[in-house]
């Protein structure tokens, strides 16, 4: 009986998780609208002067490769320009193929539009992402940034007034995969972190602490912390 419970327990531990979103499939860069459209014409002008006019003009397949060309990299560009984003207590990531780069919120110095960009400064990177293509996920960003880290909100009332509200619908919930704490400085002691099974993060702000050295109150977002820091 004690190992049927034992094992019940370990099946129902909550798996971390964090939100995904798409990008919207009506948004396109100027450049790829345009790329696309003189494809279309070049290669309508290609298919007439091969295909239909009498007699066929002898360039006409150059016409037909080239707008063919155009439209099929202005559709490849177009759809792979724009990456899926991810957030969560671990922060904000943007999804580059299979690689992701992620910015914790501890580590956030400034949110800030830049024209029609949000972009998410740290000290070791930088994120960039389209408003009106990633509308869901700026809002739940500003949303989680203006609880979790207040300070760094630079982002004026006329761009948060465009966006929709924050909703559960307009993301899905992939499992969230470890995040890279080792190598790190305890916030508290400023011991190096060696192992990931040292390292204990704060649930607001992600701060990293050693297992050892928790404080009782978060030294980013001040947050309390007793029996609330979250193991990696």
């Amino acid at each position: 009986m004690a190992e049927k419970r034992t094992a019940k327990k370990k099946g129902s531990k909550r798996e971390k998780s964090e939100r995904r979103f798409l990008p919207s499939q009506t948004q396109t860069t100027k450049l790829a609208l345009g790329g696309g459209m003189a494809g279309a014409l070049v290669l309508g002008a290609g298919v007439y002067a091969q295909w239909i006019q009498e007699p066929p003009l002898s360039y006409s397949p150059y016409i037909v490769a080239c707008g063919a060309l155009a439209l099929g990299a202005a559709l490849w560009f177009g759809e792979g320009e724009t990456a899926p984003v991810r957030v969560s207590d671990a922060g904000v990531a943007i999804e580059k193929g299979s690689e992701i780069s992620r910015v914790a919120w501890c580590d956030i110095e400034r949110v800030f539009a830049d024209k029609d960009d949000l972009v998410i400064k740290s000290e070791e990177l930088t994120l960039s992402l389209p408003i009106k293509a990633h509308a869901s996920a700026v809002s739940w960003i500003l949303s989680e940034a203006t609880r979790r880290v207040p300070d760094v909100m630079d982002v004026k009332r006329s761009v948060v007034n465009g966006l929709p509200k924050p909703k559960d619908v307009e993301s899905e919930t992939v499992p969230l995969e470890a995040v890279q704490v080792a190598g790190r400085h305890c916030a508290a002691s400023d011991k190096p972190i060696a192992f990931e099974k040292d390292a204990r993060l704060c649930p607001n702000c992600a701060q990293v602490y050693h297992k050892d050295h928790v404080p009782k109150q978060c030294a980013t977002c001040e947050q309390e912390l007793a029996g609330r820091a979250v193991a990696v």
